[in-house]
């Protein structure tokens, strides 16, 4: 899920004369794939709300989108801790970049099922305790930023736990099954590190990541027609 990734330069590997290993480590590179990746999300919320039938109010638009977008530097930061941590490092199995692509497809798609939970169970507890101002997606009218703030920093902490949470159940426990996985998918693009690069760091995360916000947004927004206290799940 997420905003994310990181950087690349190429780097040789110690065991791996033929070709360059396409390694996370931060380089001017790195700019160019969070512009994408930025821009790809924001294209995406762009368009979304333009067919949308009931438009929000581009202020209220303006908290929804933020709120995604603090989510998801946080789990940049933990996709980028989880390919450092896994990634062989003795040229062996799959490089840091190949392992970053297993990850993200595997925390976007079981990242949108937990956030989908997570929520359900959030919007249960801000009914029965009346906790107005966590009800995702309303603000006030006028719009107040207090309940913007508060919302933003608990969908944080929530974004970010679920990144934890697929870690352990499903990248921990398989760790060894998806470095072999990980060094297949990569093994075609090992002589082309350039179109590694370009596939792993920027085409694949654009595409989940377009995928990702737009399922999010229906998430975190307040649905018009369910007298405003639940998001619309579709």
């Amino acid at each position: 899920g997420a905003m994310s990734e990181s950087v690349l330069v190429m780097q040789p590997s110690s065991r791996l004369d033929d070709y360059e290993r396409c390694t996370l480590l931060a380089g001017s590179f790195d700019y160019l794939v969070q512009i994408s990746l930025v821009f790809a999300a924001m294209g995406t919320l762009l368009y979304k709300r333009r067919i949308a039938k009931h438009k929000r109010p581009w202020v209220v638009w303006a908290f929804d989108t933020s709120k995604q977008a603090y989510a998801g530097v946080l789990q940049h930061l933990v996709n980028m801790a989880l390919g450092m941590a896994f990634a062989s490092n003795d040229g062996a199995g799959g490089s840091e970049c190949a392992w970053y692509l297993v990850n993200f497809v595997i925390t976007t798609v079981l990242g949108i099922a937990l956030l989908i939970g997570a929520m359900r169970v959030w919007r249960y507890a801000v009914e029965e305790m009346g906790w107005t101002l966590l009800r995702s997606g309303e603000y006030g009218d006028p719009p107040s930023w207090k309940p913007w703030l508060a919302q933003m920093l608990v969908w944080g902490f929530v974004a970010s736990g679920e990144k934890v949470v697929t870690a352990f159940l499903v990248i921990i426990p398989l760790h060894t099954q998806l470095d072999g996985l990980a060094e297949w998918i990569e093994a075609p693009l090992r002589p082309y590190p350039n179109i590694e690069l370009l596939l792993v760091m920027v085409l694949a995360p654009m595409l989940l990541n377009a995928l990702y916000f737009w399922v999010i947004d229906n998430l975190i927004k307040l649905d018009v027609g369910h007298g405003g206290s639940s998001a619309s799940l579709h």
